[in-house]
This record gives C-alpha cells, sequence and structure tokens, in this order.
C-alpha cells in the first residue's frame, strides 16, 4: 500500500458496473493509499454488495444524489493519499500498470497539474473513449479522437488541455491551489472547468498513452433527457464566463457567437436537443452575479498569459481537424 494515491470512484445504482471496476482498481501495481466509493444514496445494493465483496474500499453514504461533483469533492476532502487524487468512473475499468505508469510519467515535477490516460471504449478496445479533454476557442470542449480506432502514429500532442473525467489523475497540491470542483455544476462539463482552471494556473496535463484504461461512458445516465442536455448547455457557459481571459472573449468573439447562433438556428428549426442547451444558456445568464465573483477569484490567481492559453485553444482546434479528417478516411 502506497501512501502517495487516493482513488475516489463515484457511484449511483451501479452495481452492475463495480464489480469489474474494483477489481481493475484492487488488481494494480502500485497499489493505492485506499479506494474511496463515495455513494450518491443508491437503492440497488450497490452498498451492501461492495461492503460484502471489497471490505478494503471505504465507503462514505451521502443521504442524497448529489450529482457528480458534489461526491467527488467528498472524496478528495477525506482522502489520505499525500501525492495524487485520482478520479475514476464506476463504469470504467483499468489496465494493471495504469497507476503506476501515471505516477511514474509525472513525477514530482510540479508544472504538471494532471495527467490523462489512454481511455479506450469499453466494449470495442479498438476504438478510443477518449485521449484527453480538448478545448476549442468556439467554447466547446471534446473528447480527443472519440471514436476513432487507436493507433500509434494519431497526431496527438505531449500535453492536452485536460484529462478525461472518467480515469482522471491529479497532483494533489495544485488541486488545494486552485480548488475542487465546482459543485454549482452538479454535473457535466465540471471536471472541464477544472481542465481550464488548471491551465490558468499554469499547470500542464501530461497524456500518458502507456496509461491504459477502458469507459463505458454515460453507462449511469445513458437515455437522453432534457434536464441533462440543459445543465450542460447551461454548464458550458459558466466555463466561459469564469475562465475565459477578457482578451480573450475579444480574439474568439466570433466562433463563440458563431457558435451560439447554430444552436439557436436548430433549435428554430424544431431540434429538441438544441432547445434544450439554449434553455441552458439562457439560464446561465441568470447566474452571472456568482460567476463573476468566482472569475475574479481565478482571474487575481491566473499565472498563464492569455497568449499561452490562446494557442492551447488553437494547438487544439488544428487538432482536431487533423483527426476529423484521418477519421473520414478510416471511414468506409
Amino acid at each position: 500500500m502506497q501512501p502517495i494515491v487516493s482513488i475516489i470512484v463515484t457511484n449511483y445504482n451501479g452495481r452492475a458496473l463495480l464489480e469489474r471496476c474494483l477489481r481493475s482498481l484492487a488488481a494494480q501495481t502500485l497499489q493505492p493509499i485506499e479506494i474511496i466509493l463515495v455513494d450518491n444514496a443508491s437503492t440497488d445494493g450497490s452498498v451492501e454488495f461492495v461492503e460484502k465483496e471489497f471490505p478494503q474500499v471505504r465507503v462514505l453514504r451521502l443521504p442524497e444524489n448529489r450529482g457528480h461533483a458534489g461526491p467527488v469533492n467528498e472524496g478528495f476532502r477525506i482522502a489520505r493519499g499525500e501525492r495524487f487524487l485520482v478520479k475514476f468512473d464506476n463504469d470504467a475499468r483499468a489496465e494493471p500498470d495504469w497507476l503506476e505508469k501515471l505516477v511514474n510519467a509525472v513525477g514530482d515535477d510540479p508544472g504538471i497539474g494532471s495527467a490523462a490516460s489512454r481511455t479506450l471504449d469499453y466494449h470495442d478496445e479498438e476504438r478510443i473513449y477518449s485521449l484527453g479533454d480538448g478545448f476549442l476557442p468556439s467554447g466547446d470542449a471534446f473528447n480527443i479522437a472519440r471514436g476513432m480506432r487507436y493507433r500509434g502514429d494519431l497526431p496527438m500532442p505531449r500535453w492536452v488541455f485536460g484529462a478525461s473525467g472518467c480515469t482522471a489523475f491529479y497532483r494533489r497540491s495544485v488541486l488545494e491551489r486552485t480548488g475542487f470542483l465546482d459543485e454549482d455544476f452538479w454535473a457535466y462539463h465540471e471536471d472541464i472547468d477544472l481542465d481550464f482552471r488548471l491551465q490558468l494556473a499554469g499547470c500542464k496535463c501530461l497524456y500518458v498513452p502507456e496509461a491504459v484504461a477502458y469507459h463505458v461512458g454515460g453507462a449511469t445516465g445513458r437515455k437522453f433527457n432534457e434536464r441533462v442536455t440543459f445543465i450542460s448547455g447551461r454548464n458550458r457557459w459558466f466555463v466561459l464566463f469564469k475562465n475565459l481571459p477578457l482578451s480573450l472573449w475579444l480574439r474568439f468573439a466570433w466562433p463563440i457567437a458563431r457558435r451560439a447562433a447554430q444552436l439557436a438556428w436548430w433549435a428554430v428549426k424544431g431540434n429538441v436537443e438544441s432547445r434544450a442547451r439554449c434553455r441552458g444558456a439562457l439560464a446561465s445568464l441568470a447566474c452571472l452575479p456568482r460567476e463573476w465573483r468566482k472569475r475574479r477569484v481565478i482571474q487575481r490567481q491566473r499565472r498563464a498569459s492569455a497568449g499561452e492559453i490562446a494557442a492551447l485553444l488553437q494547438a487544439h482546434a488544428r487538432l482536431q481537424e487533423q483527426l476529423q479528417t484521418l477519421a473520414k478516411q478510416e471511414s468506409p
């Protein structure tokens, strides 16, 4: 048992997913000091199953469903890992050397705040779920290379915008400086917000292709519903309100406005998902005073220049274009 890492797994009625998830974490070649399961008031016997089959797992029961950000933060707060904190979804599993590869790659470099894994599709291991988070000048986030077949010659940079929230690896000292997940997000885009805050703090995210994990994606809340889409549409704007430097609002005004206009047009044409996203965008305006207060704190603590953030976003736009071209070549 190494006292350097704590792994936090969140769960809501995920009894069917937990066995493979926890077995993969228990089999790591570098053992964490603890695995913490934070349960969101499940009613499917999840907690009883874990307490019986995985007595070594610390279980924290919450009295109500608090979404995603709140439970993760509760796990972070009680974690005993001295150097690293891991956020791991219940519908993910990892190769035995996954954690060891991440710890060795990140090491003691204080400039690395997080690390992204090679996260593949749970049911089709040749395809990619995410090679990290990307962020575009339009304000859109994306899973890098999502749906593509993995191959060693993909044009992946060493540094990405952030770690995909399903298998995210963080340096504890950095999180204690920048803050944990924003619980006002409840769920969706809360990991992107943290990615952005880490970048603004001057802490890079390292892509570690040797660290391999697998993720289902949407297993806990797979069915489409308007509330989820509404929240996602709202939170996208929270990310921009809080984090985008003022000069970049001016620099990227056109791609941001074009994307908003595109969603509005689709909503007018009757697209249900776009309508929900537009309602979320409008709802975000009512929260501007609160988000402005957060923004003032974040921007005062910013160490990265606006130019550095702009260069990163533009690099991700080029990467997305390259990957889309390669994806079209894959298609029959």
